[in-house]
């Protein structure tokens, strides 16, 4: 077998999968996007691995898009398939391309409007100082302001009015349903609508101001959306550009305004660290996740602690127990002392609970990088997990519900505890039909094999059947 094709079966050999296996996991992923006419036989991953062939587009980027969701790390099609000539022609971009340190309103909202007519999968995900310096250039440049429009309709408060609540509910469609193919659809749908607005409707300053900080809104949301449906370097074009147009906002608005999209930039920058934490990349997340942070001395409480609840998120990924400690107990001090009216509006679902389980999904990344202290460590995952993930099926966050039950089954295979991981996990696996969350079927795959080698505890071999029945009707 020749080193070219070595590297896509070690991968597989990781996952203990066939070629079949990887076929199927290919058009799970193209069917999850609408995509289902994309679809592959299912033995065509076999002449990959047997000759070494390369694919056409855009199928080594949706491979490597597999493979990352499954393995938890950022891999690209030249991992796969290094200098193959398939690839060459048909070079993906990274999700940095053209983001400059300096850079003007107009061009973010061109920016933001040819993203909604791209393909998203020709976008490899960044990382390093490169990304760090995209992420950075988005909140300390200081841009032109927003120019005039001077179309002949003028666009009402009411329609504003209207467009700020629909953007309210959309986030909390995210919430409860997760970045499935028709929702991100919808949402790209409502972000072009507002573009369409920013461009050629007459307006006040005032709602011009608004209509931007409106398409960052909806850029953050289909930035957080795509990372859900396991698109991550789409996801960091999203938020890279949200957090320009947010900026942008904020050096043109009015004092309450300005605060709300100063603060808006500072959030999306604590998700794509949060993003990057779970992709591998700790150290990249950590500077980013500072970076918000220190944008934010005079934010209000509750936002001070959701991005200190990032950075813990970060310190955690990086195997830090005492900076860990510092930044979880400084975010749970914040938000105590929060009053909700000084809050932004996005910041609606942060409660006690919520911060709660993220701090014990940290928990458990922090275990494995501490196995000296991973027993005390779980048991305080475990603590901080339950609440959120035995909630009964209420409507409101299956998709954190499900998320961080999964962490909880996690917690309790790694303490040994196999008859509470499967309890936890029949509690997680309700919640699957109503969430459409790649990165969720990601984690239950990973589980289901894991559980796969205690397939003779009678417990494991109830479950086994349950589980899978689940995953195939999600």
């Amino acid at each position: 077998m020749g080193a070219k094709q070595s590297l896509l079966t070690e991968y597989l050999d990781r996952l203990n999968w066939t070629p079949r296996e990887l076929a199927h996991a290919i058009n799970a992923w193209l069917e999850a996007r609408g995509r289902a006419s994309d679809r592959i036989h299912p033995t065509t991953p076999y002449h990959w691995v047997a000759k070494g062939f390369c694919p056409y587009a855009p199928y080594p980027q949706i491979v490597a898009e597999v493979l990352s969701m499954e393995l938890g790390g950022v891999i690209s099609p030249a991992d796969i398939w290094p200098g193959r000539s398939a690839l060459d022609r048909h070079q993906p971009a990274s999700a940095i391309a053209a983001l400059a340190a300096d850079w003007d309103v107009d061009e973010v909202i061109a920016k933001i409007s040819e993203l909604t007519h791209d393909d998203p999968d020709r976008y490899v995900p960044a990382k390093g100082v490169p990304l760090i310096t995209a992420a950075l250039g988005g909140i300390h440049h200081s841009p032109s302001r927003l120019a005039d429009t001077s179309g002949k309709d003028a666009l009402r408060p009411a329609l504003m009015t209207l467009i700020a609540r629909h953007i309210a509910d959309l986030r909390l469609l995210d919430d409860q349903a997760g970045g499935g193919a028709l929702n991100l659809r919808y949402v790209n749908g409502e972000l072009h609508a507002v573009l369409d607005l920013l461009r050629n409707a007459s307006a006040s300053a005032d709602i011009r101001e608004r209509l931007l900080l409106a398409t960052a809104d909806l850029a953050q949301l289909s930035g957080w959306m795509f990372w859900d449906s396991g698109n991550y370097a789409a996801s960091q074009r999203y938020l890279l550009l949200a957090v320009r147009a947010a900026r942008a906002t904020a050096q043109s608005s009015t004092s309450e305004l300005r605060r709300i999209a100063t603060e808006s930039a500072a959030n999306t920058l604590g998700m794509l660290a949060y993003q990057i934490a779970h992709s591998g990349n700790p150290s990249d997340a950590i500077r980013i996740a500072e970076a918000a942070t220190e944008q934010s001395t005079h934010a209000s409480p509750g936002m001070r602690a959701r991005l200190s609840g990032r950075l813990a998120t970060a310190q955690a990924a990086a195997g830090d127990v005492h900076a860990f400690r510092n930044a979880a107990d400084q975010a749970k001090s914040l938000l105590q002392a929060r009053h909700r009216a000084d809050d932004p509006p996005f910041l609606y679902y942060l409660n006690g609970e919520q911060l709660a389980a993220e701090t014990g999904q940290a928990l458990v990344d922090l275990a494995r990088h501490n196995p000296g202290q991973a027993r005390a460590l779980l048991n305080e995952a475990v603590d901080l997990l339950t609440p959120l993930s035995s909630t009964g099926l209420r409507n409101e966050y299956q998709r954190s519900a499900l998320l961080h039950g999964c962490y909880l089954v996690q917690a309790h295979l790694q303490l040994h505890d196999l008859e509470a991981a499967v309890q936890a996990l029949r509690k997680a696996t309700e919640r699957l039909s109503g969430v459409q969350s790649v990165r969720c079927q990601s984690l239950l795959r990973q589980l289901r094999r894991t559980f796969a080698r205690r397939a003779r505890n009678p417990y494991v071999a109830d479950l086994l059947p349950e589980l899978d029945d689940a995953l195939r009707s999600a």
